[in-house]
């Protein structure tokens, strides 16, 4: 309110001096008409008029001077300053101008156009925003406020059920003490029934394991005589089931062809099939061990219109021997109606060639008849189990130690192989060394099984000569054609 006063001061201050500069102007007009009647007078109308002039100018000079002070007429601070400059000596002038650069800084530097009327809008402006920020300062203070009470109010709802909550709490904590003293009592007393039960039952515990060690000897004795008893049993079914007491499984009914030719007693209902070989032995045989074998056969065909008859080819030996009608005929690989299994264990080797010749051996098992249940190969790997129906554990070559120690497979395959020969010794399973099981299946030492696959040798494939044929006449077989004439050449 101060600077509008002010304002309002140099406006009525500017208005006076222009009402002053009329009169100054037209006293100096009435100078000059006067001057024509006493040049005193004009002198000092002149002088007059030079001094109403000077300060005129100077009049007019202010004027302009507030005019840019006021902002009733642009400038800028380069004309500001020329026209202040004009006033140097005046005090006045000097005193409105500090004011004026005063005022001015209010404006800040980035103002150019830099005056009182500017000052008024620039101070209105920053009024009017100071006037919406404290409005919405206002508007900001009574929605804090409303959050604030809304707060303080849901706050003392909490607080309230807090209390409440707590009371009910403590009203809960104190029955649940009450409670808790009378579990208390109770557990006290059960532990101290328990502790009385407790005494009463280790005493009794102590007396039943005294008469329990009793009776634990007891069954410790027996249990030994027992596995004795179990054990002379198993040496005995061992040797029941062993080769020893191995008994004849046919007989040959008939002997054709110069004796290259057999017929035996078994036949379909045997469940007996092509291929099967056999040891042929004396009449009189009673146990397959007491005698060796005079010859080996082989089952070339089964008879399909009786049960119990087949034919077989004698198989060529260096030293043969005669058969007669009702030899015996054994053979470790067949069984009649069931299949025989055997358990194969470690390397098999038939030839000598220091090769491992199980595919062959596992041939000739399945060419009698019999299966392989449990496979033990010489790397360690095993296949299958031993069953019910296993009857012969094959043995192949002992391993050897080298160097002093045993490889990793060897150690693996002596380990699986000792575990096996146990296990069969449990189930009464027979040992048979691989030289005499190959004796029963392979035949004569003439005839020899030929390997097929990788395992293919070139000298099981020599040219044989084709047997003479029967003599029909007077002229040898040798000689003679098909239908029994003698041949030209």
């Amino acid at each position: 309110m101060a600077r509008d006063r002010n304002l309002y001061v140099w406006q009525a201050y500017v208005v006076v001096m222009s009402f002053v500069s009329l009169l100054s102007i037209g006293a100096l007009c009435y100078v000059i008409f006067q001057s024509g009647t006493r040049s005193q007078q004009v002198a000092q109308a002149d002088e007059k008029a030079d001094t109403a002039e000077k300060k005129y100018r100077e009049e007019a000079k202010k004027s302009q001077l507030l005019e840019m002070v006021l902002g009733a007429k642009p400038s800028n601070q380069a004309e500001f300053d020329q026209a202040a400059q004009s006033f140097s000596g005046n005090q006045e002038v000097a005193e409105i101008q500090k004011k004026y650069v005063a005022d001015m800084g209010l404006l800040g530097p980035n103002v150019a156009d830099k005056n009182y009327r500017k000052l008024v809008e620039t101070l209105m402006q920053t009024v009017r925003e100071r006037n919406l920020q404290v409005d919405a300062q206002a508007k900001r203070e009574e929605d804090l406020k409303a959050k604030y009470d809304a707060t303080i109010k849901q706050e003392t709802d909490a607080r309230e059920a807090e209390r409440k909550r707590a009371n009910e709490l403590a009203q809960q904590l104190e029955q649940a003490q009450v409670a808790y003293a009378q579990k208390e009592k109770e557990r006290q007393e059960e532990i101290t029934k328990i502790q009385t039960d407790r005494q009463r039952l280790a005493q009794q515990a102590e007396t039943e394991k005294r008469t329990y060690l009793g009776e634990i000897d007891k069954l410790t004795k027996k249990r030994d005589e027992l596995a004795k008893q179990n054990e002379l049993l198993g040496k005995q079914l061992e040797e029941i089931k062993g080769e020893d007491f191995q008994y004849v499984q046919g007989k040959i009914t008939e002997v054709v062809d110069g004796g290259q030719t057999v017929y035996l007693n078994l036949g379909r209902a045997d469940g007996l099939r092509p291929g099967t070989r056999f040891s042929v032995l004396d009449d009189d045989t009673s146990k397959v061990a007491d005698v060796s074998p005079k010859a080996r056969i082989e089952v070339v065909e089964v008879n399909q219109q009786t049960d119990h008859l087949s034919r077989a080819r004698v198989l060529p030996d260096r030293h043969p021997k005669t058969i007669l009608r009702g030899d015996r005929i054994y053979s470790p690989a067949w069984q009649p109606g069931r299949k025989v299994s055997f358990g194969l264990v470690g390397k098999l080797d038939i030839d000598g060639d220091g090769k491992d010749d199980r595919e062959t051996v596992k041939a000739l098992i399945a060419q009698n008849g019999g299966e392989v249940s449990v496979d033990l190969r010489p790397d360690g790997r095993m296949e299958g189990n031993l069953n019910v129906n296993t009857r012969w554990l094959v043995i192949g070559d002992e391993f050897k130690i080298l160097g002093g120690s045993l490889d990793a497979a060897t150690e693996i395959m002596g380990k699986r192989r000792v575990e096996l020969e146990q296990q069969a010794k449990a189930m009464g399973v027979s040992r048979i060394n691989l030289d005499k099981l190959m004796g029963y299946l392979r035949g004569s030492n003439d005839e020899d099984i030929v390997p097929l696959g990788s395992a293919t040798r070139a000298q099981d494939f020599k040219r044989r000569e084709a047997p003479p044929a029967p003599s029909r006449g007077r002229v040898s077989g040798l000689f003679q054609t098909p239908d029994g004439q003698a041949a030209p050449k």
